[in-house]
């Protein structure tokens, strides 16, 4: 054989160790590459997809229960308005009666000390 050549029998220990390694990893990368797009992909695909479902269907209820709760605040307010005003006679006649009792009082504590 010419100087460049090898012959089979250089050429097996080659073939047999480091080349049929380098063969063996492409497979298996080959392999792998091919069941990560063709299974792997999709499992994740749907996982976050019913993932993101859940967060909407949760997103949608605290929307909802927020919208209940402020719309019972809002109630709240314009029924403290309501009595507040249904009220307010009653209030100044009550501060009236409080104002007539402390004069009251003064004037008998000044009556005492004199």
């Amino acid at each position: 054989m010419g100087a460049g050549t090898m012959s089979a029998a250089e050429l097996a220990p080659y073939l047999a160790g480091p080349g049929s390694a380098v063969v063996c990893l492409l497979l298996v990368g080959v392999g792998g590459y091919r069941f990560a797009v063709s299974y792997l992909v999709p499992v994740l695909e749907a996982t976050v997809a019913r993932h993101m479902a859940e967060l909407e269907r949760a997103n949608a209820r605290h929307e909802a229960a927020v919208t209940a709760h402020l719309s019972h605040i809002s109630g709240m307010g314009e029924r403290y308005d309501r009595l507040a005003a249904q009220h307010a006679d009653e209030h100044r006649a009550i501060l009236e009666a409080v104002g007539d009792i402390g004069a009251q009082i003064d004037r008998l504590t000044d009556k005492g000390t004199r």
